[in-house]
């Protein structure tokens, strides 16, 4: 087959790499224009190839292959391992510290939640199969010691298997050693066992009222969670000079820290919840229904099948819900009080609010400090006053239809993280998956895997294959991080590539939220490493900004046609194409 590329091509090679979301193999070429013919057919004109060599690098769909819905459900502990790398810009000892240990702490919690929750799903099965009360004992140690095999199988599968070398083995087996203790105590001395009257407590037949220590336990770690959220808080705001802080990084750590406790608590209530409808629908149907009797539990209450609002894990999803209404109804009013941006102009159409969002992106890190601690400190009012208000008083239809909303949330969980299904939502998770996923594992075991190494060292096998000519990388968007990545570590002296970057989130946000790694002085190895280095970037676009070390080109936006192409389109965008083309032209 011969070589794609026109007569001119010569040892001229252009490779494109992608940025975050599921891509077609050729997205990368542009989309193609279309016309109405009629009401029933459209014809489109495909994007114009270029008159040289062209390779089209794709690295999200054998990303989604390999990661599978486990990416998703490890979410809450990849946002912790995010949070690990949002070290200040020149931070000393006592503030990396800080960081370290809040991060550690908040890592550690979520990975005794998870075990939690193992043992919850246990109890919830075993409440359907007649088994001496005794054997409940045994689900403690069972869980452990699966969650103890999966962080060993994680060790060895993907920590030993990057190329950061950063306590490879202290983390997993001090989350490992936490595991297997905690297992045994809960078994020793099970804390659902407990007579307790005041609150969270369970009533169960015969006039008693146990410890609801599942509820306990989900609401003293999403406060602790919230007060490692305020510390980070009052720590940003600590040197704000001219209305910006140089320790914002701290506060947008302390978001994803605050925000994965209460996604992993309400993920997996849901799913218990469908669980347990399950099993109590296929024993009816069976005709196998078996009343609980009050069991020594482990970590669940008494729980009546039966009666669908004695259980507090089944309403908590509604609790994370209200949470995330008051951040941002915060959000809102801190975002009303800043001079210059206001709420989003919903009316104006989608330049204005393409320009909004450009607006809001280069003022977060200022915004962050102030809406963080008035959001943390919102929400853990709003759910107070709603356990306050409706415990014990939610019933009748009201009670009916929560149950019917959350078993319909449930359901989604299902369709999108186990099933795959539900295109859209899940499209918006995989691009979020695919920023956090930039990170190697460090600060949690059990984060998501990385796609870093992978896709660095894949760029950079096909860009040494024709180190023979000349290279243009031509980059969007996340696949801009990769390439600077690339260029700034592993200093391509054969290649020598031109970069060019468009709609990058470099300057917006890796050198914003993380900039101890995207520091000036990686930035300066880029533009070492490239022979040239353009970047291209339109005001309407949320994340694509100018990056310091590179020539910043602004393209007009909406163009002549009248269409506003945002964060997208760049592929088939003339000022880019005629600079990689004139970078061909003059190649010797």
């Amino acid at each position: 087959m011969p070589e794609q590329g026109g007569a001119g091509s010569g040892s001229f090679t252009e490779i494109r790499v992608h940025g975050i979301g599921d891509h077609e193999y050729y997205t990368s070429l542009g989309l193609p224009v279309q016309k109405p013919l009629n009401a029933w057919v459209q014809v489109a004109t495909p994007p114009p190839l270029p008159n040289h060599r062209l390779r089209i690098v794709n690295w999200s769909r054998s990303r989604r292959k390999q990661a599978g819905f486990l990416w998703y459900l490890a979410f809450p502990f990849t946002m912790a391992n995010v949070a690990g790398r949002m070290e200040p810009a020149g931070a000393g000892a006592a503030r990396a510290a800080l960081l370290r240990t809040l991060v550690g702490v908040i890592a550690v919690i979520l990975t005794l939640s998870q075990l939690a929750w193992l043992i919850v799903l246990g109890e919830t099965v075993l409440r359907y199969v007649s088994l001496p009360p005794p054997t409940l004992r045994a689900v403690p140690l069972i869980a452990a010691c699966l969650l103890t095999a999966w962080l060993t199988y994680r060790y060895r599968t993907v920590v030993m298997a990057q190329s950061e070398q950063h306590r490879r083995q202290l983390l997993p087996l001090a989350h490992a050693a936490v595991v297997v203790c905690s297992g045994v105590l809960l078994s020793v001395a099970p804390p659902a066992q407990l007579l307790h009257r005041g609150w969270p407590s369970t009533p169960i037949p015969g006039g008693a009222s146990r410890l609801d220590a599942m509820a306990l336990w989900i609401a003293l770690s999403i406060a602790i969670g919230f007060l490692v959220a305020l510390v980070l808080a009052i720590r940003s705001n600590a040197g704000i000079h001219n209305g910006s802080s140089p320790n914002a990084p701290l506060a947008a750590a302390g978001v994803l820290l605050a925000v994965s406790l209460p996604l992993m608590h309400a993920v997996t209530a849901l799913v218990r919840m469908l669980l347990d409808n399950l099993l109590g629908y296929i024993t009816g149907l069976f005709g196998r229904v078996r009343v609980p009797q009050p069991h020594s539990g482990i970590l669940l209450s008494y729980d009546n099948p039966v009666d669908p609002g004695d259980s507090r894990l089944d309403l908590f999803p509604f609790l994370a819900l209200i949470a995330a209404a008051a951040a941002l109804v915060a959000t809102a009013v801190v975002l009303a009080m800043e001079r210059g941006l206001g709420l989003p102009p919903v009316t104006r159409g989608k330049a204005a609010r393409g320009r909004w969002w450009h607006d809001v992106c280069a003022a977060a890190p200022r915004l962050l400090p102030r809406i963080l601690p008035f959001a943390v400190v919102l929400a853990l009012m709003t759910m107070t006053t709603a356990v306050a208000l409706g415990e014990g008083r939610l019933g009748g239809p009201w009670l009916a239809l929560a149950i019917l909303l959350l078993q319909i949330a449930g359901a989604v969980v299902v369709l999108v993280v186990l099933l795959g299904q539900l295109r859209t939502l899940r499209e918006v998770l995989g691009k979020i998956a695919d920023v956090a996923g930039f990170w190697p594992v460090r600060d949690h075991p059990l984060a998501g895997s990385s796609y870093r190494d992978a896709a660095v060292a894949g760029i950079a096998e096909l860009t040494n294959r024709h180190s023979g000519g000349e290279v243009v990388l031509v980059a969007h968007s996340q696949g801009s991080v990769l390439c600077a990545w690339l260029v700034a570590r592993l200093r391509m002296a054969e290649a020598h590539p031109h970069l060019v970057t468009s709609g990058s989130p470099i300057g917006s946000v890796y050198a914003a939220f993380f900039p101890r790694t995207f520091s000036p002085e990686l930035l300066a190895d880029v533009a070492d490493g490239t022979r040239t280095w353009t970047n291209f970037w339109r005001d309407t676009d949320p994340v694509g900004f100018p990056i310091p070390h590179a020539a910043n080109r602004e393209l007009p936006d909406p163009r002549a046609d009248g269409i506003v192409r945002s964060h997208s389109d760049y592929w088939t965008e003339p000022g880019i194409v005629a600079h990689v083309a004139a970078l061909a032209a003059h190649h010797p």
